[in-house]
Protein backbone atom coordinates (compact mmCIF):
# COMPACT_ATOMS: atom_id res chain seq x y z
CA UNK A 1 0.00 0.00 0.00
CA UNK A 2 2.68 2.04 0.85
CA UNK A 3 4.51 1.75 -2.58
CA UNK A 4 0.75 2.69 -4.40
CA UNK A 5 0.88 6.13 -2.37
CA UNK A 6 4.72 6.73 -3.12
CA UNK A 7 3.93 5.96 -7.10
CA UNK A 8 0.20 8.09 -6.82
CA UNK A 9 2.58 10.69 -4.85
CA UNK A 10 5.08 10.92 -7.75
CA UNK A 11 2.74 10.90 -10.28
CA UNK A 12 1.25 13.81 -9.09
CA UNK A 13 4.11 15.77 -8.20
CA UNK A 14 5.28 15.17 -11.59
CA UNK A 15 2.12 16.47 -13.02
CA UNK A 16 1.91 19.43 -11.52
CA UNK A 17 5.55 20.06 -12.47
CA UNK A 18 4.46 19.90 -16.09
CA UNK A 19 1.42 22.03 -15.67
CA UNK A 20 3.60 24.63 -14.16
CA UNK A 21 6.04 24.75 -17.13
CA UNK A 22 3.15 25.17 -19.15
CA UNK A 23 1.60 28.16 -17.38
CA UNK A 24 4.92 29.82 -17.96
CA UNK A 25 5.06 29.32 -21.51
CA UNK A 26 1.44 30.66 -21.74
CA UNK A 27 2.27 33.83 -19.66
CA UNK A 28 5.25 34.13 -22.03
CA UNK A 29 3.55 34.03 -25.21
CA UNK A 30 0.54 36.69 -23.98
CA UNK A 31 3.26 39.13 -22.97
CA UNK A 32 4.90 39.17 -26.66
CA UNK A 33 1.59 38.68 -28.46
CA UNK A 34 1.26 40.53 -31.98
CA UNK A 35 -1.11 42.33 -30.97
CA UNK A 36 0.85 44.71 -28.56
CA UNK A 37 3.37 45.32 -31.11
CA UNK A 38 3.09 48.88 -32.73
CA UNK A 39 3.02 49.31 -36.24
CA UNK A 40 4.16 52.28 -37.99
CA UNK A 41 1.74 53.03 -41.03
CA UNK A 42 2.04 55.00 -44.21
CA UNK A 43 0.38 58.71 -43.62
CA UNK A 44 -2.16 59.93 -45.43
CA UNK A 45 -2.29 62.56 -47.77
CA UNK A 46 -2.59 65.96 -46.43
CA UNK A 47 -4.65 68.91 -47.93
CA UNK A 48 -3.47 71.30 -49.77
CA UNK A 49 -3.13 74.98 -48.13
CA UNK A 50 -6.18 75.95 -49.96
CA UNK A 51 -8.11 73.48 -49.17
CA UNK A 52 -7.60 73.46 -45.70
CA UNK A 53 -8.41 77.07 -46.07
CA UNK A 54 -11.45 76.15 -47.47
CA UNK A 55 -12.61 73.39 -44.49
CA UNK A 56 -11.06 74.84 -41.73
CA UNK A 57 -14.26 75.52 -39.77
CA UNK A 58 -15.38 71.78 -40.68
CA UNK A 59 -14.98 70.47 -37.07
CA UNK A 60 -16.07 66.74 -37.60
CA UNK A 61 -13.55 66.70 -40.55
CA UNK A 62 -10.96 68.43 -38.31
CA UNK A 63 -11.71 65.23 -35.41
CA UNK A 64 -11.20 62.79 -37.98
CA UNK A 65 -8.30 64.28 -39.43
CA UNK A 66 -6.48 64.54 -36.05
CA UNK A 67 -7.71 60.85 -34.86
CA UNK A 68 -6.29 59.50 -37.56
CA UNK A 69 -3.08 61.19 -36.91
CA UNK A 70 -2.82 58.67 -34.12
CA UNK A 71 -3.09 55.67 -36.80
CA UNK A 72 0.67 55.78 -38.07
CA UNK A 73 1.89 54.07 -35.43
CA UNK A 74 -0.33 52.24 -33.11
CA UNK A 75 -0.27 48.93 -32.22
CA UNK A 76 -3.50 46.16 -33.27
CA UNK A 77 -4.76 46.25 -29.85
CA UNK A 78 -4.83 49.98 -29.29
CA UNK A 79 -6.45 50.38 -32.27
CA UNK A 80 -9.70 48.13 -31.91
CA UNK A 81 -9.67 49.43 -28.77
CA UNK A 82 -9.72 52.66 -30.67
CA UNK A 83 -12.28 51.76 -32.97
CA UNK A 84 -16.07 52.70 -31.52
CA UNK A 85 -14.46 56.11 -31.28
CA UNK A 86 -13.74 56.21 -35.10
CA UNK A 87 -17.20 54.57 -36.42
CA UNK A 88 -18.63 57.49 -34.15
CA UNK A 89 -16.33 60.06 -36.21
CA UNK A 90 -16.59 58.44 -39.70
CA UNK A 91 -19.96 58.65 -39.24
CA UNK A 92 -20.08 62.12 -38.35
CA UNK A 93 -17.90 63.19 -41.30
CA UNK A 94 -20.84 61.43 -43.60
CA UNK A 95 -23.92 63.47 -41.96
CA UNK A 96 -21.80 66.99 -41.52
CA UNK A 97 -21.03 68.12 -45.22
CA UNK A 98 -22.56 71.12 -45.42
CA UNK A 99 -19.92 72.76 -47.85
CA UNK A 100 -21.84 73.10 -51.46
CA UNK A 101 -18.38 72.90 -53.40
CA UNK A 102 -17.59 69.05 -51.85
CA UNK A 103 -21.43 67.66 -52.21
CA UNK A 104 -19.98 65.59 -55.53
CA UNK A 105 -20.87 62.04 -55.52
CA UNK A 106 -16.96 60.84 -56.24
CA UNK A 107 -16.28 62.61 -52.44
CA UNK A 108 -19.75 61.10 -51.25
CA UNK A 109 -18.82 57.86 -52.72
CA UNK A 110 -15.35 58.11 -50.84
CA UNK A 111 -16.98 58.60 -47.56
CA UNK A 112 -19.63 55.73 -47.75
CA UNK A 113 -16.11 53.78 -48.52
CA UNK A 114 -14.27 54.95 -45.29
CA UNK A 115 -17.25 55.00 -43.14
CA UNK A 116 -17.85 51.17 -44.23
CA UNK A 117 -13.80 50.34 -43.40
CA UNK A 118 -14.31 51.92 -40.33
CA UNK A 119 -17.42 49.66 -39.61
CA UNK A 120 -14.93 46.71 -40.59
CA UNK A 121 -12.76 47.62 -38.21
CA UNK A 122 -14.82 47.96 -35.23
CA UNK A 123 -16.73 44.40 -36.14
CA UNK A 124 -12.96 42.87 -35.93
CA UNK A 125 -12.98 44.13 -32.02
CA UNK A 126 -15.74 40.84 -31.59
CA UNK A 127 -13.82 38.15 -33.39
CA UNK A 128 -11.90 36.55 -30.73
CA UNK A 129 -9.31 34.82 -33.06
CA UNK A 130 -8.60 37.90 -34.88
CA UNK A 131 -4.64 38.20 -36.29
CA UNK A 132 -2.73 41.35 -35.88
CA UNK A 133 -1.77 40.87 -39.91
CA UNK A 134 -5.30 41.43 -40.58
CA UNK A 135 -6.04 44.42 -38.33
CA UNK A 136 -2.78 46.27 -39.84
CA UNK A 137 -3.84 45.36 -43.09
CA UNK A 138 -7.24 46.99 -41.98
CA UNK A 139 -5.68 50.24 -40.40
CA UNK A 140 -3.88 51.01 -43.67
CA UNK A 141 -6.75 50.28 -45.95
CA UNK A 142 -8.56 53.01 -43.80
CA UNK A 143 -5.62 55.56 -43.79
CA UNK A 144 -5.52 55.04 -47.87
CA UNK A 145 -9.15 55.64 -48.06
CA UNK A 146 -8.63 58.83 -45.48
CA UNK A 147 -5.88 59.89 -48.09
CA UNK A 148 -7.58 59.28 -51.53
CA UNK A 149 -10.63 61.69 -49.83
CA UNK A 150 -7.76 64.20 -48.79
CA UNK A 151 -6.46 64.04 -52.36
CA UNK A 152 -10.40 64.39 -54.03
CA UNK A 153 -11.07 67.50 -51.81
CA UNK A 154 -7.35 69.30 -53.08
CA UNK A 155 -8.85 68.02 -56.61
CA UNK A 156 -12.24 69.50 -56.14
CA UNK A 157 -10.81 73.00 -54.75
CA UNK A 158 -7.92 73.53 -57.07
CA UNK A 159 -10.18 72.28 -60.36
CA UNK A 160 -12.72 75.28 -58.61
CA UNK A 161 -9.38 77.83 -58.37
CA UNK A 162 -8.55 76.83 -62.21
CA UNK A 163 -12.16 77.82 -62.91
CA UNK A 164 -12.30 80.96 -61.22
CA UNK A 165 -9.04 82.21 -62.56
CA UNK A 166 -10.35 81.25 -66.38
CA UNK A 167 -13.42 82.86 -67.13
CA UNK A 168 -14.76 80.23 -69.59
CA UNK A 169 -17.38 82.80 -70.83
CA UNK A 170 -14.57 85.05 -72.50
CA UNK A 171 -13.50 81.91 -74.37
CA UNK A 172 -17.07 81.45 -75.79
CA UNK A 173 -17.08 84.93 -76.62
CA UNK A 174 -13.56 84.28 -78.16
CA UNK A 175 -15.06 81.17 -80.33
CA UNK A 176 -18.12 82.81 -81.07
CA UNK A 177 -16.48 86.03 -82.58
CA UNK A 178 -13.59 84.56 -84.56
CA UNK A 179 -16.40 82.26 -86.41
CA UNK A 180 -18.12 85.23 -87.28
CA UNK A 181 -15.66 87.34 -88.61
CA UNK A 182 -14.64 84.18 -90.76
CA UNK A 183 -18.12 84.19 -92.26
CA UNK A 184 -18.52 87.95 -92.93
CA UNK A 185 -15.32 87.75 -94.89
CA UNK A 186 -15.66 88.19 -98.71
CA UNK A 187 -14.52 86.13 -100.81
CA UNK A 188 -12.63 87.67 -103.83
CA UNK A 189 -13.88 86.76 -107.57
Amino acid sequence: MYRYFSLTLFLISLFLLSCKGEQKTVVEETVTSDMSVVSKHSKPSNLSDLAKSKIQDWTEYNEINDFLDRFSSISPNQALQMANELTTLAKNLNDSLKIETLKTNALKARTNVLENEVLRLNDMTMIPAIKAKEVNEQIDKILLIFGSYNAKVNTIYSKKEFDEEINLDDFFKLDTETETKTKTIPKKE
